[in-house]
């Protein structure tokens, strides 16, 4: 590899502690980065993003920690950023269980610790740039993949090669800068690819399991809110390929998601028909072929959702009186 010159990268700094962030900034300026973009508010930091494209982000979640790791999403999704796979960093003087996993699972590349060391931030930065980690791509989440070995098994998620344009920029590799914007956009389109694949699954899953639960004589136990989501969410997204029939068929799903939640909606025929629209929509995208593929994943996901619902209905009638067990879709097709 090249040797590293970090003043060839911008940096966008937010931090709402000034003191945290006079104290990181020097750090960083330490290490060898020269332009630091220094921001109070999160609106900056979006303007930023979205008008300058920084190489890397580092946003302090103290204070607004909800509205962090929403703009984190928003970054990994595409929503707010040219190049979703931005090299992202959080800080935090916080180690507690449940902000460590909301700031993991937001899809950020690594929560620091403070107080930070000039060593120990260089090191977070260096990983970043020789051994950062691929990415994944579920219904739910956009980021690096961070399972265990054991936990890649046969139809597990596939990672994809994040494009690493700080590393490019650092290293001054002209070539990688060169074909930048084609290679963010090819990971783009797979992450997009696979994103539609996750909601059209969840849907499906969902749907299928419910079926099986009717037809044995027990009430589904299915988020019909995040079933509507997800479908809403679907409809988004399609209308972005400029696709008549597939925004037909998004727009019919989300009428049946919302026909769903009406009283004496949840129907073994509406749930049908919400199955059926899914797997055209997804067709109506990638073809028969990407569906078929994806076939026996969906049936095993769809027996273990069914288990899942199987089990909420048995501890239900179990306790008398008790409210409804925590719905199940969405832990289907992630």
């Amino acid at each position: 590899m090249s040797e590293i010159d970090y003043s060839r990268a911008s940096v966008a700094l937010y931090d709402p502690v000034s003191v945290n962030q006079r104290t990181t900034r020097y750090s960083l300026h330490e290490i060898g980065f020269r332009d630091i973009f220094q921001l109070n508010t999160l609106s900056e930091l979006r303007r930023i993003v979205q008008d300058d494209a920084p190489h890397l982000i580092i946003a302090e979640t103290a204070d607004h920690e909800a509205e962090v790791f929403r703009l984190v999403r928003a970054i990994r999704s595409g929503e707010l950023s040219n190049n979703p796979f931005v090299a992202l960093l959080l800080t935090s003087w916080r180690r507690d269980a449940d902000l460590v996993r909301n700031a993991i699972g937001c899809g950020a590349d690594d929560l620091l610790i403070r107080p930070l060391s000039n060593s120990f931030v260089e090191d977070r930065i260096r990983t970043l740039i020789r051994a950062r980690k691929p990415f994944i791509v579920t219904s739910d989440y956009i980021g690096p993949d961070r399972r265990r070995d054991k936990e890649r098994g046969a139809g597990a998620v596939k990672p994809i090669e994040a494009p690493n344009v700080l590393k490019a920029v650092v290293t001054n590799d002209i070539e990688a800068l060169q074909k930048a914007h084609a290679w963010i956009d090819e990971a783009q389109r797979t992450v997009e690819g696979e994103r539609l694949r996750r909601l059209c699954m969840r849907i499906i899953v969902g749907a299928e399991a419910g079926m099986r639960e009717m037809k044995v004589g027990r009430q589904p136990a299915i988020d019909l809110s995040e079933f509507e989501n997800s479908a809403r969410e679907l409809r988004a997204r399609m209308a972005k390929f400029r696709s008549s029939e597939a925004s037909r068929v998004a727009k019919a799903l989300v009428d049946v998601s919302q026909e769903l939640r009406e009283q004496a909606g949840l129907t073994h025929a509406n749930l049908s028909l919400a199955k059926e629209l899914s797997m055209a929509a997804y067709v109506a995208y990638a073809g028969d072929d990407g569906m078929e593929r994806s076939q026996e994943e969906m049936a095993k996901a769809a027996e273990a959702l069914q288990r899942r619902m199987a089990a909420a209905s048995k501890r239900k009638i179990q306790v008398e009186g008790g409210a409804p067990p925590e719905a199940e879709l969405k832990r289907a097709a992630n």
